[in-house]
């Protein structure tokens, strides 16, 4: 009983029957809104009274935990099975349409949840026209066809699982690898050999994780023409290893939003010259007009820090059940366009470099800091697998910089982290403690979870603070 412009909600592994019920939905002109499947089933539930569907389709055991708390949808349960036929029994009996249905271009095609920076679920919506803009724009990013085959490793309800579009427009075939593998480097990197994987995208923070324990040095990737990488900025020690495990491949840094997937990319240049520190984001990408605008939305000059703005087909219709939101990421009443919240500035080289996030601009003893730049002067340790730096309060009325990084606790690394700070921080900059963690936490898109590393270092800088009251 689906019909056009219904919500019909996925709670379903990485399956082939999850990707039939995708395209299934989309044919009848119906959205489709995947859900975290095993996530927690009050946030889930939270999602479904929110997005009111026509139905749900989800496995047995989610639906009884669903149910537990509190969610009441139509559902149909979905048992996935090896050989891709779990949906024959939903199906039995039904007569296959003869055409698909005509649909829109500004049609709701897509509703993703999304945690933010905020934690709680945001709603993106993506319209037919947005889906289209981002799957072509990758298209011409990677050039796929035929004669490619792609993981797709992301979970079904983030932006990444796009790559499940790609066969549509390209040909290119996709290998589904299970939910339960991708936590797991040296499978995943034992999957891109035995497969002969061409193409590889993610972010940068699991592609450092599949570097680091999946032996990629020791593998034969000759197959693999091209990796590209987002999210936060990889370390220059850990590129360089790329580089090194992956002659033969062009690695390409993609910078994007959920909201608009495709906006500048950069291919690394071989060799890499020793000056560079930080990656450029790039040319803009065809489909994308990007500009740098200040707060009032008007373009800065040549050479100034500006939010990155964009304007592009790409540009989803804005957040569910919130025109507020929506509206506060426009500029000048464009529909099509999004402010960004990063900061950025273009060289004159004509590139684009990150200049880092709105909210990592903070004043430390009068001083104007962007959060980025601490960050990217620890990742040139060599040791270093990740580094995160947050501007937490200090007792009454000041603050300081905390940094975590990622690494083996080995003998003299913290000293050898200070005195980089000293050489190339301002003193204002550096930071008042440096906390060694082994691995950073990660969400399950992969990338950092900076909400959790940012209370540790407010936690510590409190009890920091509290035990220097109890001695005064």
């Amino acid at each position: 009983g689906v019909r056009p412009g219904d919500r019909v909600a996925l709670c379903l592994p990485k399956s082939p029957e999850a990707v039939l019920a995708m395209y299934g939905i989309l044919a009848v002109g119906a959205a489709y809104v995947p859900i975290q499947f095993l996530g927690p089933p009050a946030r889930l539930t939270a999602i479904l009274d929110s997005v009111r569907p026509r139905c749900l389709l989800t496995t047995a055991a989610m639906a009884a935990q669903l149910a537990a708390a509190g969610a009441s949808p139509l559902v149909h349960e979905v048992e996935p099975q090896e050989d891709g036929n779990g949906l024959e029994p939903l199906l039995r009996g039904v007569r296959p349409r003869a055409r698909v249905v005509d649909v829109k271009p500004e049609d709701l095609a897509w509703l993703m949840f999304t945690s933010g920076s905020t934690g709680d679920p945001k709603g993106v919506m993506l319209s037919h026209r947005n889906m289209t803009a981002n799957v072509v724009g990758m298209q011409d990013r990677d050039g796929m066809s035929p004669r490619d085959l792609r993981i797709s490793h992301a979970a079904l309800h983030y932006i990444a699982a796009f790559d499940l579009l790609f066969p549509l427009v390209s040909g290119v075939r996709i290998y589904l690898l299970p939910d339960r593998e991708t936590k797991f480097p040296e499978r995943v990197a034992e999957v891109m050999e035995a497969e002969r994987s061409t193409i590889w995208s993610s972010s940068a923070t699991a592609l450092g994780l599949l570097l680091e324990r999946g032996d990629l040095d020791r593998r034969d990737m000759r197959a693999m023409r091209r990796v590209s990488f987002y999210g936060e900025p990889l370390p220059m020690p850990a590129l360089r290893r790329l580089m090194a495990a992956l002659p033969t491949s062009e690695l390409v840094n993609h910078y994007g939003a959920t909201e608009v997937d495709n906006i500048a990319n950069f291919t690394v240049p071989r060799p890499l010259p020793d000056a560079l520190t930080r990656l450029p984001l790039g040319h803009a990408t065809r489909h994308c007009l990007v500009t740098l605008r200040d707060e009032a939305g008007f373009e800065v000059h040549q050479g100034e820090v500006g939010e990155i703005c964009v304007v592009s087909a790409a540009v989803t219709i804005g957040y569910w059940d919130d025109p507020a939101l929506t509206a506060s990421k426009r500029f000048n009443g464009q529909s099509d366009s999004y402010r960004t919240g990063d900061l950025g500035i273009i060289r004159e080289d004509g590139l684009l470099y990150s200049i880092g996030r709105k909210d990592q601009m903070v004043k430390i003893r009068g001083h104007r800091l962007d959060l980025g730049e601490v960050e990217a002067v620890l990742r040139l340790h060599p040791k270093l697998r990740e580094a995160a730096a947050f501007a937490v309060p200090a007792g009454a009325q000041a603050v300081e910089i905390r940094a975590i990084v990622a690494a083996d606790d080995e003998p003299g690394i913290d000293a050898e982290l200070r005195l980089l700070c000293r050489q190339r921080l301002p003193a204002h900059a550096q930071p008042a403690r440096i906390t060694m963690l082994g691995q950073f936490p990660l969400l399950a898109s992969g990338k950092i979870d900076r909400q959790s590393l940012g209370a540790l270092a407010a936690q510590e800088s409190r009890e920091t603070h509290a035990a220097s009251d109890v001695k005064g």
